[in-house]
């Protein structure tokens, strides 16, 4: 299967189961959009710093794409930082809430509605220092794949995964860390789903960590004379796609509408491939425009 068939089929799955611009500081919310009544937040602080901070704060892909929406939709959302455990619950003082660079599970599609996709990336794989010897041959597939979790773990038992507390992985990957015994999870807490995993694996906190390839390309040059090396793991979707995830309100119903309507039209402007391409490894570029033509066709 050619690989731009795969993602396409990749993106479908998950969307079916589950400077670029910045905001313009003069935009005025329209009267006839009560969207400040909104909760919004996030679990991501370095999402956090780069909206409250525009000007000062090198933003990321994420902030990238968020801007540029909010900036089509002349709305300026006031976006607070909290903890991904009380994220999940989206149990806040406002009955209308919402929160950005939210991936989809099957609990939370049964409890939250979600807008169309508003950034992606390649997926989580499976990532180590060189000071962890590599992953032994029999536990990957003909891809060079992992073929779980659970087969990794059988053969490194004195290992560790470091895992943040409620966070979701995806539904696949999600299912393999509850079936690895708790001494191979190194569980934290914690804000920062990213960057604290790669700072954790650099200090030898822990063996693994599942992270983006774009999350590590950043960070990499922080930590001088680490070197990651990582393993794409087996029937781990490639693309994983990232949303807003609202409470059920026709507040937030409407609010989704309308952020669906601009993003059909932002997936058709280069603000939006130049957010993707501009925070990505060269070689996952073409990729990411197969990614985004798919998008299109939405």
């Amino acid at each position: 299967m050619k690989f731009v068939t795969r993602m396409a089929l990749s993106l479908a799955v998950f969307l079916s189961c589950n400077g670029i611009a910045c905001a313009n500081a003069g935009a005025q919310q329209a009267p006839s959009q009560p969207w400040h009544n909104i909760d919004f937040v996030t679990h991501s602080s370095t999402f956090y710093d780069a909206f409250r901070d525009q000007a000062n704060t090198e933003p990321g892909l994420a902030a990238d794409v968020y801007r540029a929406l909010f900036s089509q939709m002349g709305f300026v959302p006031t976006i607070r930082l909290d903890v991904i455990s009380r994220i999940n619950s989206l149990d806040f003082d406002s009955e209308s809430a919402c929160s950005v660079l939210m991936l989809k599970s099957p609990a939370r599609e049964a409890a939250f509605t979600f807008s169309l996709p508003v950034d992606f990336l390649l997926s989580h794989r499976l990532y180590q220092t060189n000071e962890t010897p590599a992953v032994p041959a029999e536990v990957l597939n003909d891809k060079g794949e992992l073929l779980s979790l659970s087969a990794l773990f059988s053969q490194r038992e004195n290992h560790q995964l470091i895992v943040l507390k409620g966070r979701s992985y995806g539904s696949v990957l999600d299912a393999q860390i509850r079936q690895l015994p708790d001494a191979a999870k190194y569980t934290r807490w914690g804000s920062n789903q990213y960057d604290a995993d790669i700072r954790m694996l650099a200090r030898g906190h822990g063996n693994y960590i599942l992270a983006y390839p774009y999350d590590i390309h950043r960070e990499a040059a922080n930590f001088a004379g680490v070197s990651f090396k990582s393993t794409p793991i087996a029937n781990n979707t490639a693309i994983r796609t990232g949303h807003i995830m609202c409470t059920k309100t026709p507040l937030t119903l409407a609010f989704l509408e309308e952020v669906n309507t601009h993003l059909r039209k932002l997936y058709h402007q280069q603000v939006y491939i130049d957010a993707h391409l501009k925070h990505t490894p060269p070689d996952s570029h073409q990729a990411l425009h197969e990614g985004v033509a798919y998008l299109r066709s939405l």
